[in-house]
């Protein structure tokens, strides 16, 4: 959801708003307050670094809008924008629009989309509706919004099974979730297809990914699926589920800013900087090294025999899928984003209407493998270029990279090498992605490209690598001359090019207070949690992947405190392998030099659904067989799960966690489990940490009841909030009609975590929080008083929530924890809260 910031030079007035929008929204928008200045004597003016905090605690891909009063307002929410990583800079909007009303009217639309250009549309025109009931102006035509559906049950008309689906991923049906929807099409005997909602004639194979991704599904669109055969009932309801569960990306995907229209370069580079797309921050000065991307001509021969032709192009198609299974191993353990960019590569490759497409101009029209290869390419290219979305447009670049692989085989050409005899700075028309991951970071210290978009694939690599970059600088940038001294400020998407001697001091004198700042931040993030009368803390991390674990590491995370496994199982069709989970484990573990690694045993079920799990279809998934039941009922994945943490444990503070319990036997039929796989082992001679602490998830109302039960059979507890909240208050949090009910700051919920505090306490066992309220600022102090010193949230919170907590003493917590179980409603605790 868009997340609100506002901006006042007024504490007060910043604090009436929101709280005139959350009773109008009944808190279902994430929305924060920046107001004032920490100063008792003149509290009125504004704060670059409140107003930072307050964009990050609402912070989401999807977006956060800014409104502001006026002056220094503007002034500091431009400065915190600018203070953000460049990825977040392009999802925040400063809006212009007045500030009580646009704040009002951006809140409200915020609840039916998340389409940013629609909330800022409403916020502008929010006074029309005043001046309309004035009579000061004509009508204003509103905004047009649609609220985005659930997937529907399929129906079955003559025979044919169809269902319509909302695409939710951010940047839509793009390569990596349209190679995932080929993948499961393709498990099935039935004729699959799909198309935009409301076109039949848009209707392509399901099975084909360059048709697939012709559509230019964009988030929030509406698709129609359509499945006739044998396991047709079986392909949609695997379908559904891949869509509901966001194609297997994080429900926080790792996005990137949106493409801008870089602006043309100054003719004059030596009165200002050229202005381009920044994909990577940093600041770097170095010389110009012009690269070339050389096309590959193909060689003067006649064709051989259609039949040796074709074996010739599968040789190389097969070789080239080989290469490209290479780099996947290489990334898969240290990006899965990146991995997944390689694994959509090799299904271009292998798509079955560019096969019949190839087959054609080989038997057909007489052509040699490569001017076959190529003349199909070359049509690909141009029907991605296109296209009308920018975004889509960018996988051109794909295809021609993937194109000249295969004709780099065919001809036997040598793979890319970037041999560079000093670090420089990179300049080149555009890279793809193979050229990307060739690329040194230690020789290539910054690059600079004519075209290319921050939401490339190629862009992702670069980040993956930290190589300051600009894309989309434009033509002028052909006419650098190599050894061009070059300032590179990917911090603020400048350039400049041959810069004067006064412009190379201000570049220094910008430069040390950038890397000033960099290692004051380093220091103070890696400090150790502490409340303002120094009682010490703990801050853990929740992750999936060990790209969330490096950025929650670099943010002064202490350990794991959840790992949740369930994105292992999603990207695949059949569980994961003992050893594969093993190298995965492993390799986590491995980056935390000191502290534990919390593994929760695979939590499927509810919304988060897997094909392979044998049951039928549930009225109430969240209800059914969800969390450790369906591990219980399949506890062969469990035995295979547990096999892989106790094969990898040693020397490592391994600890498993178990979700969804909601009584006494389901914990001592893991307990059976768990022995059975150590016996084995033992058997087996596979050595294993013995003592591996074995905790529980507090996330059911049961749960806390039996808590003090529950206790005598674990080492540990970790609340849930998220759930917890929605089984107490028995309301849906993916249901946007009483999704509200489930807030964490009701009192209700504040009891239930007070009761496990005290269950916890007596039985002298650990006890965590992993839910989405450890990761919110005003809930922090909160918790401490309710008796909470160990948190575990997402990495980039974790500066934010040391500073809520630095801020108190366990004294003044735990009276705010006593004022807050005494009131009435989850609305009467944040205003409590807020004025404290």
């Amino acid at each position: 959801m868009v997340g609100i910031v506002v901006v006042s030079h007024s504490y007060k007035l910043a604090v009436g708003v929101l709280d005139l929008v959350e009773q109008m929204t009944q808190g279902q928008v994430p929305i924060a307050a920046a107001g004032g200045i920490d100063d008792p004597d003149n509290p009125i003016g504004t704060d670059t670094f409140m107003v930072q905090a307050a964009i990050e605690s609402v912070y989401s891909d999807e977006g956060v809008v800014v409104l502001m009063d006026l002056g220094s307002a503007v002034l500091s929410a431009e400065t915190a924008k600018e203070f953000l990583p460049p990825i977040q800079q392009s999802n925040v909007y400063l809006c212009e629009a007045p500030l009580v009303e646009g704040t009002i009217s951006a809140a409200i639309q915020a609840l039916v989309t998340t389409d940013v250009e629609q909330i800022l549309s409403e916020a502008r025109t929010c006074l029309s509706h005043k001046t309309n009931q004035l009579h000061l102006s004509g009508n204003v035509p509103p905004v047009q919004t649609e609220v985005k559906s659930s997937p529907t049950c399929p129906t079955e008309p003559s025979g044919m099974l169809e269902c319509r689906l909302v695409i939710h991923n951010h940047q839509g049906l793009h390569a990596r979730p349209a190679a995932r929807l080929v993948k499961v099409a393709a498990q099935f005997e039935a004729n699959i297809s799909i198309g935009v909602s409301g076109d039949n004639a848009s209707q392509v194979s399901a099975k084909s990914i360059n048709q697939v991704m012709m559509l230019a599904v964009k988030s929030g669109q509406s698709v129609v699926i359509k499945a006739t055969g044998s396991d047709s009932f079986e392909a949609i309801i695997a379908l559904q589920r891949l869509v509901a569960d966001r194609f297997g990306e994080p429900d926080q995907p790792p996005t990137v800013p949106p493409p801008d229209s870089p602006a043309v370069p100054d003719p004059d580079p030596t009165t200002n900087p050229w202005s381009g797309i920044s994909v990577c921050a940093g600041m770097v000065m170095g010389r110009a090294k012009r690269y070339q991307q050389g096309l590959i001509d193909l060689p003067d021969r006649q064709a051989e025999s259609p039949t040796q032709e074709q074996v010739r192009l599968q040789r190389a198609i097969t070789a080239v899928h080989d290469e490209l299974t290479a780099i996947r191993q290489q990334y898969q353990y240290r990006s899965e984003q990146e991995s997944a960019i390689f694994e959509a590569h090799q299904l271009l490759l292998t798509d079955p209407t560019l096969h019949k497409q190839l087959e054609h101009r080989i038997d057909h029209d007489g052509l040699t493998a490569e001017a076959a290869w190529k003349a199909c390419l070359n049509e690909l290219i141009e029907q991605y270029r296109a296209l009308s979305d920018p975004y889509m447009q960018t996988k051109a670049v794909d295809w021609l990279d993937i194109g000249q692989r295969v004709l780099r085989v065919l001809t036997g050409h040598r793979a890319i090498r970037f041999e560079l005899d000093e670090p420089a700075i990179l300049i080149t028309s555009d890279l793809t992605p193979s050229e990307a991951v060739s690329l040194d970071p230690s020789s290539v210290i910054g690059l600079c490209t004519e075209a290319g978009s921050a939401t490339s694939h190629t862009a992702i690599i670069l980040r993956g690598l930290g190589i300051p970059t600009l894309v989309g600088l434009g033509q002028p940038l052909a006419g650098v001359a190599e050894d061009t001294l070059l300032l590179l400020n990917g911090n603020t998407g400048n350039l400049w090019v041959e810069p004067s001697a006064r412009q190379q001091a201000s570049w220094q004198v910008e430069y040390d207070q950038w890397l000033a700042a960099q290692r004051l931040f380093e220091q103070q993030r890696q400090q150790p949690a502490r409340t303002k009368d120094q009682q010490p803390l703990t801050l853990l991390t929740n992750i999936a992947t060990i790209a969330d674990l490096s950025v929650a590491l670099t943010q002064g995370a202490q350990g794991v405190g959840l790992l949740r496994t369930e994105l292992l199982y999603s990207q695949q069709h059949n569980p994961p392998s003992e050893m594969e989970q093993a190298a995965y484990y492993q390799a986590l573990a491995e980056k935390i030099e000191d502290g534990p690694l919390t593994i929760r045993t695979l939590d499927a079920g509810g919304d988060k659904p897997l094909p392979y799990l044998n049951h039928a279809l549930e009225a109430n998934p969240f209800l059914g067989r969800r969390g450790i039941r369906a591990c219980l009922a399949q506890p062969e994945i469990l035995q295979t799960q547990l096999r892989a943490i106790l094969r990898v444990s040693v020397g490592h503070q391994f600890k498993i966690l178990l979700p969804m319990i909601s009584c006494l036997t389901e914990v001592r039929a893991v307990k059976q489990i768990l022995q059975t796989v150590q016996t084995d082992l033992r058997q087996e001679g596979v050595p294993f940490e013995e003592k591996i602490p074995l905790g529980i998830m507090i996330e059911l109302p049961s749960a806390v009841i039996m808590a003090d039960l529950l206790a005598q059979e674990v080492d540990f507890f970790s609340l849930g909030t998220n759930d917890l909240a929605q089984y107490s208050m028995a309301a849906d949090r993916t249901n946007p009609e009483v999704a509200g009910l489930a807030d964490f700051f009701h009192p209700a919920l504040l009891r239930l975590i007070r009761q496990t505090v005290q269950a916890a306490e007596r039985a002298n066992i650990g006890l965590s929080i992993c839910g989405e309220m450890a990761s919110d600022p005003l809930a922090a102090p909160l918790l401490l008083g309710l008796g909470l010193t160990e948190f575990s949230l997402n990495g980039p919170a974790i500066p934010h929530i040391k500073q809520a907590l630095a801020r108190v003493t366990i004294g003044q917590a735990k009276q705010m924890a006593q004022t807050a179980l005494g009131l009435e409603s989850a609305e009467a605790v944040r205003r409590y809260l807020k004025v404290t």
